[in-house]
């Protein structure tokens, strides 16, 4: 179980950071397409908080809710208030990379690898929770 660990919002740290994240999730995924989706998913969140949030610190949390059988992930951050999921764009996946908009690629892949998602401000701080069933 990883509780709220703290990271700087840096590029830098996003390796650490991922590794901390595939760490709790090979302890309950063995299939390495999953392990990798939910990774990349991770990935996405974490480049976004960094590069836009404005954020100093990523505060991390990854918990198995076993009677549900689920992993829930959270990320905290301290950044400008903002809620991803509040207009998740439409991306055809179908069209020319360069045909498509610069941009919403990586919420279209959270949202659709993901069963949940959830976004809440609490302390003024912005509050991702992903959660992914045990397949």
């Amino acid at each position: 179980m990883l509780q709220s660990k703290e990271f700087p919002a840096k590029r830098e740290v996003l390796p650490q950071m991922l590794t901390e994240i595939t760490g709790e999730v090979k302890k309950h995924f063995t299939d390495d397409k999953w392990i990798n989706r939910i990774k990349v998913c991770a990935e996405e969140i974490l480049v976004n908080i960094i590069d836009y949030s404005g954020s100093e610190k990523i505060y991390i949390s990854c918990n198995f809710l076993e009677d549900e059988q689920i992993l829930r992930f959270e990320f905290v951050d301290e950044g400008e208030l903002y809620n991803p999921l509040e207009e998740v764009p439409e991306v055809d996946i179908e069209a020319e990379p360069d045909e498509r908009p610069v941009g919403g690629l990586g919420i279209f892949l959270y949202t659709t690898i993901m069963d949940k998602l959830e976004y809440n401000c609490a302390d003024g701080r912005n509050h991702l929770l992903a959660y992914k069933k045990l397949v």
